[in-house]
């Protein structure tokens, strides 16, 4: 159960910053926000994606082997965003309330997500998948993992009383489960300086390291907020 709102002193008064709570307008508005955020990053990633106009003799092959690298960077940026939203959604079974802080985490966070249309499209364009797009995709996606992780560590700080009390086994858990993804794109950065390509199938690595926290840890999975 989450406590009562939060008394901050100000000289010679009392200010009161009510938590937004599970099942409130304000809670609410803040995941509905999230979740449109995630919606348009995803929708933004098929812009480039185009067939020639009506009229114009298209060789279907031709077309498909011109956009290959887009159809790639699509699925590459696609499951990756999915990993963040499948991640959040977890994160805020647990979650019960917002604070300012926790707001701006957030907002830090769904700023890096609306922004990753942009290194998919340099990834995209760029041939055989050249050094400086990969390092910067890298970037953004462990910078994006950093944030998610921070939000998850922030809420569920017992002295931030934002989530009910939960166990240090599952805390850690899912902690594990978010840092993965900036970790295994730090460790595709130096790969990436002698061969780029070899850096983005690195990144298949995320769902495999998943799969291995997984197995380490399965009763936490089973285990359910208070």
């Amino acid at each position: 159960m989450v406590p009562e709102p939060r008394l901050r002193r100000g000289p010679g008064r009392k200010v009161v910053y009510p938590l937004a709570r599970s099942g409130s307008l304000e809670y609410d508005r803040v995941l509905f926000f999230t979740d449109a955020v995630f919606a348009i990053a995803i929708t933004l990633l098929v812009v480039d994606l185009r067939v020639p106009a009506e009229g114009v003799f298209v060789d279907s092959g031709h077309v498909l082997r011109e956009d290959l690298s887009s159809i790639i960077g699509f699925a590459i940026s696609f499951a990756v965003i999915g990993v963040f939203w499948v991640g959040h959604h977890s994160i805020f079974r647990y979650i019960t309330a917002f604070d300012r802080r926790l707001i701006l985490i957030n907002l830090f966070f769904l700023g890096i997500i609306a922004f990753l249309p942009f290194p998919t499209q340099l990834l995209s364009v760029t041939s055989t998948g050249q050094t400086a797009a990969v390092i910067f995709y890298a970037c953004c996606g462990g910078a994006a993992g950093l944030a998610e992780a921070a939000v998850w560590a922030y809420g569920t700080a017992p002295r931030h009383r934002l989530a009910p009390p939960i166990s240090p086994g599952l805390r850690r858990y899912l902690l594990l489960r978010t840092l993965r993804l900036p970790v295994v794109f730090a460790l595709s950065i130096p790969v990436a300086f002698p061969v780029p390509t070899v850096a983005t199938f690195m990144w298949l690595l995320i769902p495999l390291s998943g799969a291995v926290i997984d197995r380490a840890a399965p009763f936490e999975q089973a285990e359910e907020p208070a």
